[in-house]
């Protein structure tokens, strides 16, 4: 009984001391897989493996390994999709900055030297290896400076964490240890003679908490597996946190040896046509001869892989030479479906191949985007207008198109059917206007019709057509039946604050109430006066309430934007003034564009009153008040909102990155440049470019010689300022209170007119 006490006592002594100390035999050959997936505001899932290889020790008693990174697996934000995955390279998608260290660094040989205690001394050999794989890739100077900046500061902790720190004091006399750099907690949990547990775990007064457990080799102290679970805490002065979230780690070793699969030349030629390279660029895009250039070297090569001749189709998309859009559509054409799945292109290549290549054909490029958000703009916004009139005589598109809405509808997916059905509805009423059985058949389908059905295939706009057929072929009881219905089920969805077309379906139904004006205005003017009512009421109020879509509805139905102005002229008829005012308030909110016209319509009617007092007391009383700002110029010189008080302020949003912003560039630095010699009042301007690198900003104003002044969003800027596209116009009033321009008015005639209003007496 003595002897086997001694024996356990031996055993417990052996495992704390081989646990304590770093003890990897020299040759032995191990991998290390981690994976940290990111949840929260943003989310990340990415996951690395290094094969190690002991050197054994050097003159210090310090480990050195021989390591490459042999795997890596990276994840979308939406963590729905991989972009990259070592193992299948020829799938990689270039779209962030994160693919590109591994994709340089795999299986490139780097040195890392670990202490006895598990503390990483240092790592050798990363900045030489990453050098030496991007020098053919051209990459942009910001991006180049990134990733080995990245690589020189950064890699060491990354090596760290897949080392345990072994505490400084036996365990067997101090079982729990505190870290002395993160403060992080360590407690010993159970061991034997195969691993040994510790539980660690830290929380600070933020909120901030980590919770892990680490198994451990007794004898080499190398981490078997672990598991953490880290949460974000407050900022100090205990506002939330910009993140909100965690971050879940995991790591295991393995006796594996993996042997990753190398295309050089597959890479270099990837990252050469990404955005992140200058290769095929000059100062201004695209050059075009070293894009020929390109394709010559790469197309017999590549001509089948996928990442290549989807990079082909958007240069040439993107070039602004004579014919570039014919050879986009040609290699569009050429190119395989399965190839343009998940891109815009296959968008683009339902229309060419409808008209190029027939219906039978745009069917099966149809079966690669019919489930997607992307085919109901297309039939909505594009093939629908085969079956419009061309210059006053039939188009000659409606054939194809007709034919290819029949395969749609003989489909037997349903989802085929629901976004077709009203559409082809209306085309086969509008083939068959004088067979009267048909008109009162397809307005009953249309009556019967779904929720799901009458949503899915924009039936609102293709019912109040039907009914304008039906008014025509003198059916009247039918067309008012239809209306009544459509209505009806136009205010379901329009009060239905989770239909994402809501504002579409409300810009339809201001339109519906109108026709019902019309209906009623020989028969009961009272009556009538009170469907105008709701016309005006369900026109948009502003910016928030105008749907893209409500263009093509509009172009379709013959309708208006708003139908304001006329039930403002009925009020200011019956001498109902205070309504009218307070409509024409909403109406140059809603359009400020029609200012001058709402001016001349007050001035008119109220020739006394004092139009400056009734904008700024009951047009700018909806505005809200501009968010404060701190933000630096590319120049260093820091911009506030207090800098530009008791003076109208116009913000740009924008964005190098953004083709809107940078073709109305030219227009509005010529803006700028006359507003600094005085010729556009005593206005402000500042532009401030989001979701952008200060270097690459800086480049590009001074590429194109522009003198507008530019400030860096904070990333939080644009998000207190609600903008939801770019290039947006904020234009903010001496009393610092703020109006959004929506994109495509004329801003600058807008401005004009404000300080017509604000100099008047």
């Amino acid at each position: 009984m003595k002897k086997l006490l001694v024996l356990v006592l031996g055993l417990t002594a052996a495992t704390t001391t081989y646990a304590q100390q770093l003890n990897v035999p020299k040759n032995k050959q191990f991998e290390f897989t981690t994976r940290n997936t990111q949840h929260g505001t943003f989310t990340s899932d990415e996951q690395f493996t290094y094969a190690f290889r002991s050197l054994g020790k050097n003159a210090s008693g310090n480990t050195v390994f021989d390591c490459k990174l042999v795997k890596a697996i990276i994840k979308d934000r939406k963590g729905d999709k991989t972009i990259l995955h070592t193992d299948s390279i020829y799938n990689t998608s270039l779209n962030s900055t994160g693919v590109l260290f591994p994709i340089a660094m795999l299986n490139n040989p780097f040195t890392v030297v670990v202490d006895p205690k598990g503390k990483v001394i240092s790592v050798d050999g990363v900045l030489s290896s990453l050098k030496t794989a991007i020098r053919p890739w051209s990459l942009t100077p910001e991006i180049e400076k990134q990733l080995l900046e990245n690589a020189d500061k950064g890699f060491t902790s990354t090596m760290q964490g897949l080392f345990f720190l072994l505490p400084e004091k036996s365990l067997a006399i101090s079982p729990q240890w505190q870290n002395k750099d993160s403060g992080t907690k360590f407690k010993l949990g159970s061991k034997n003679a195969k691993s040994i547990i510790f539980n660690a775990s830290k929380t600070d007064t933020s909120g901030y908490s980590l919770q892990g457990k680490y198994a451990i080799d007794p004898l080499t102290g190398l981490i078997q597996h672990s598991q953490t679970d880290m949460k974000y805490g407050k900022i100090d002065d205990g506002l939330p946190a910009k993140f909100s979230g965690g971050v879940r780690s995991s790591q295991k070793i393995s006796a594996d040896i993996t042997k990753p699969q190398l295309d050089t030349a597959w890479t270099n030629m990837a990252v050469k046509l990404s955005y992140w390279s200058t290769a095929i660029k000059n100062n201004l895009g695209y050059d075009s001869v070293k894009v020929q250039s390109a394709f010559e070297a790469y197309d017999q090569r590549y001509s089948k892989d996928r990442y290549y001749m989807l990079s082909k189709l958007g240069m040439v998309q993107q070039m602004r030479s004579k014919n570039s859009y014919q050879k986009y559509d040609s290699l569009l054409l050429l190119t395989p479906n399965k190839y343009l799945e998940g891109t815009h292109h296959l968008f683009n290549k339902l229309g060419e191949a409808l008209y190029n290549e027939g219906p039978a054909s745009a069917y099966d490029v149809s079966k690669y985007v019919y489930k997607e958000e992307s085919f109901y703009d297309w039939l909505q916004n594009s093939m629908s207008q085969s079956f419009l009139p061309y210059d006053d005589r039939p188009n000659p598109s409606a054939g194809k198109a007709y034919e290819l809405l029949k395969l749609f509808m003989n489909d037997k997916d349903s989802i085929y059917q629901q976004k077709a059905n009203s559409l082809f509805l209306w085309v086969m009423a509008e083939r068959e206007k004088k067979n009267t059985p048909l008109l009162i058949k397809n307005a009953a389908e249309f009556i019967k019709m779904s929720d799901v059905q009458m949503q899915s295939g924009n039936g609102g706009r293709y019912a109040l057509l039907l009914h304008s057929i039906l008014v025509k072929a003198e059916v009247r009881a039918e067309a008012d039946s239809l209306l009544s219905h459509t209505i009806k089920k136009l205010e379901k969805y329009t009060a239905d604050t989770k239909n994402p077309r809501r504002y579409a379906d409300q810009n339809i139904l201001a339109y519906a109430w109108y026709l019902k004006y019309q209906s009623a205005l020989s028969k009961d003017s009272l009556q009538a006066l009170q469907y105008l009512a709701k016309a005006a009421d369900y026109s948009p109020k502003g910016n928030n309430e105008k749907a893209h879509i409500s263009f093509y509805d509009r172009t379709f139905l013959k309708s208006k934007e708003s139908y304001r102005q006329e039930y403002i002229d009925k009020l200011l008829s019956s001498g109902n003034e205070k309504q009218a005012l307070k409509l024409i308030a909403v109406d140059i909110n809603a359009n400020p564009e029609n200012l001058p016209e709402m001016q001349k319509i007050y001035k008119n009617r109220f020739p006394g009153k004092d139009f400056k007092y009734f904008f700024i007391q009951d047009v700018m009383a909806s505005w809200n008040a501009a968010p404060d700002f701190k933000l630096k110029n590319i120049d260093g010189k820091e911009h506030t909102l207090a800098d530009y008080k008791n003076k109208w302020l116009i913000l740009d949003f924008w964005g190098t990155w953004c083709g809107p912003c940078k073709e109305e560039l030219p227009s509005v630095n010529k803006f700028y440049t006359e507003l600094a010699a005085g010729k556009h009042g005593d206005n402000n301007f500042l532009s401030i470019a989001c979701n952008d690198q200060e270097n690459k900003v800086k480049s590009f104003i001074a590429q194109n010689k522009y003198s507008i002044p530019v400030a860096m969003s904070d990333n939080k800027v644009e998000r207190d300022y609600k903008i939801t596209g770019y290039p947006s116009k904020i234009l903010i009033s001496p009393e610092g209170k703020m109006m959004n321009v929506q994109f495509g008015k004329d801003w600058k005639a807008i401005l004009k007119q404000l300080n017509t209003i604000y100099s008047m007496n």
